[in-house]
């Protein structure tokens, strides 16, 4: 990169002072977070700017959303300006619509430029191991769907979309010892089974579970033979055998 060419990226990672005049680099990057380098020359750069410094054609089917620096993105307008010399203002995301989409991903709000989203960007900006995590569509009242990675999700479809990441295996706690468990959900049984690993329902024995520690929409509570529950890490359960007999 030439020396002359003030590299924003580099400036707030060395906690140095962004100087006072241009060029600057920064980063520009498409639907699929793919980003690259690019000079510009205004330090309040306008939104219509950066679209020609990223060399997009025609500019009034692009928007350019700036990258925050918890990871969120914030729509620009185009005759709305950015300053370049606050520190965290060096990445920004263009895309070929004239259309933003929102949906919330870890109960955190995202305004997206494209009508699709892969499942591969929904975990980059949920800011998650691509490796060990999948990313699901949150289906109220029925079955959760998983989205793959390069599976494109169409944003455009009627309602606001609620998507959520998992590890793909777990540490829960039943009855005071670490299980892990390679499973998103699980029934009633299934954590009987992991206190008592041979119990049986029936007329004589019965079983209590109580939970706390879960996800968001189920945060504590108790579960019946039959009901299953979504995992969260270190999720606590508590198990109880009562002989009825």
């Amino acid at each position: 990169m030439n020396e002359h060419i003030e590299d924003i990226r580099q400036a707030v990672k060395a906690g140095r002072p962004i100087r006072e005049h241009g060029p600057y680099r920064v980063e520009i990057g498409d639907e699929m977070l793919r980003f690259s380098g690019t000079s510009i020359s205004d330090p309040v750069p306008t939104g219509r700017q950066l679209l020609e410094a990223a060399g997009v054609q025609p500019i009034s089917e692009h928007s350019v959303f700036q990258v925050l620096t918890n990871g969120l993105l914030e729509g620009l307008r185009p005759d709305e300006t950015v300053d370049l010399r606050t520190a965290g203002v060096e990445r920004f995301l263009v895309f070929r619509n004239d259309r933003s989409f929102r949906f919330e991903l870890n109960e955190r709000v995202f305004e997206w430029g494209a009508t699709r989203i892969s499942g591969v960007t929904l975990k980059a900006l949920a800011g998650v191991d691509l490796f060990t995590h999948d990313v699901w569509l949150d289906v109220p009242r029925g079955q959760d769907r998983q989205i793959s990675d390069d599976e494109f999700f169409d944003l455009s479809a009627p309602g606001a979309e609620r998507f959520f990441t998992s590890p793909r295996s777990f540490t829960i706690i039943v009855n005071g010892r670490p299980r892990e468990v390679a499973q998103r959900r699980m029934t009633f049984l299934e954590v009987v089974r992991l206190a008592f690993p041979d119990a049986v329902i029936n007329e004589t024995t019965a079983y209590t579970v109580t939970f706390k520690r879960g996800p968001v929409e189920r945060p504590e509570g108790s579960l019946v033979d039959g009901e299953s529950v979504r995992l969260k890490e270190r999720m606590v359960f508590n198990v109880t055998a009562t002989d009825k007999s």
